[in-house]
């Protein structure tokens, strides 16, 4: 009798932990993951290696053409550069969506001049030293809808407005000269637009496993808007791992082509606005930290 009840007791022993054991390790890995894709808050802060192809042609205020100038190439300008880039977001809903980023791109560059180039009204001579620098910084607003939901995917479409903030100083001098030598030939040039942007397009975001997921978005439009005829290419991809409730990093692809020819403003006479086709082309390598909320 007290053997049977020995081994009675052991089987229910056994049987309690075999249903307790898993429930505890459950606990302790935390199964409970939150689902990023319907966070209210996300802000991210990247640092870019934006990869660089940009060009831009300045015409005279009388609507004569410029010399079509590629940044690396005739300016001496990297074609690759570290700049930083933020972005947020903020879903009011499960199926609507805005956006918010700024990328930051400043660059500068010299290169002596192998032929004569035409920058605005003015004629830069070769053999002069061209000390140039750009800046094109890029704002984006998106506004989405999710067409498909679900705790694996969230699909749909997007509109875009921006602007980018196009800055072009140019300063030629004698290469070397020092003092009032350097006023022999010297030419500065400062011109700037800001050019509207907007674009139509499609995003995809899914779930992978508890902490990883991935997503991208395509877009594009042209037309013309005022003085400005644009055309434009936009889209990247992305992976995203959360190490907790609130913290992940990110990893992304981003590639932006947008053309813009800009028509001379009326009766405007040489003065900082800017005239002409400029071509900003680039490819940007994303690493960042995210916070959600």
């Amino acid at each position: 009798m007290g053997l049977t009840c020995r081994v009675l007791s052991g089987l229910t022993v056994a049987a309690f932990m075999a249903m307790a054991v898993p429930r505890l390790v459950a606990a302790q890995d935390g199964t409970e993951y939150k689902n990023h894709l319907y966070d209210k808050f996300q802000v991210s802060i990247n640092f870019t290696t934006v990869l660089n192809n940009s060009d831009a042609r300045v015409d005279g205020s009388g609507g004569e053409f410029g010399t079509n100038l590629n940044f690396k190439d005739a300016l001496g300008i990297s074609g690759s550069s570290i700049q930083p880039a933020i972005s947020g977001a903020w879903k009011p809903g499960r199926h609507t969506e805005l956006d918010l980023g700024y990328q930051f791109i400043n660059q500068s560059g010299t290169r002596t001049l192998d032929g004569d180039i035409v920058v605005g009204d003015s004629t830069i001579s070769a053999g002069l030293n061209a000390n140039t620098t750009i800046g094109s910084n890029n704002l984006n607003f998106a506004f989405k809808y999710s067409l498909l939901t679900g705790e694996k995917h969230n699909i749909g479409l997007a509109v875009g407005l921006g602007a980018i903030f196009f800055d072009f100083q140019i300063d030629a001098t004698v290469d070397g000269c020092v003092g009032t030598a350097c006023e022999t030939g010297s030419v500065s040039v400062k011109k700037q637009v800001t050019v509207p942007t907007g674009a139509l397009g499609a995003f995809g975001q899914w779930r992978l496993g508890n902490r990883w997921y991935v997503g991208g978005d395509a877009r594009g439009i042209g037309g013309r808007v005022d003085r400005y005829d644009i055309s434009i290419f936009q889209a990247d991809t992305y992976a995203k791992y959360f190490f907790s409730s609130r913290w992940g990093a990110a990893a992304g692809w981003y590639y932006n082509n947008v053309t813009v020819d800009v028509a001379t403003k009326g009766g405007s006479s040489a003065t900082s606005d800017l005239a002409g086709k400029i071509s900003f082309n680039y490819t940007s390598l994303r690493l960042g930290v995210i916070a959600a909320f």
